[in-house]
């Protein structure tokens, strides 16, 4: 028999497990800041944090976007194995 469409079951997991934890880090790197050193005022200090709190936002924005996509890989390997099991309890039927 030669499948249409074969999934390696594990290195799904793998992808799936390897992408969540780049995630974690991602959203990681959106830790608030440490505290801005009050003197002396630069000019630009406003300008930075605002920059900054900008970053984070995204940060913690893209981690999460990152973490949804390890979540429907693994909802697509369940799928797989639903699948799976279907076809083969239909094949065994046909015996």
């Amino acid at each position: 028999m030669n499948p249409d469409l074969e999934v390696d079951m594990d290195e799904l997991g793998r992808a799936a497990s390897a992408l969540a934890a780049t995630a974690d880090r991602i959203a990681a790197g959106s830790a608030p800041a440490p505290a801005v050193p009050t003197t002396p005022r630069w000019h630009a200090v406003d300008a930075t944090a605002l920059a900054c709190a900008a970053a984070r936002q995204q940060l913690a924005c893209l981690g999460a976007d990152v973490g949804e996509t390890a979540r429907l890989i693994e909802a697509a390997a369940a799928a797989y194995e639903v699948a799976d099991a279907r076809a083969a309890t239909r094949f065994r039927l046909t015996r």
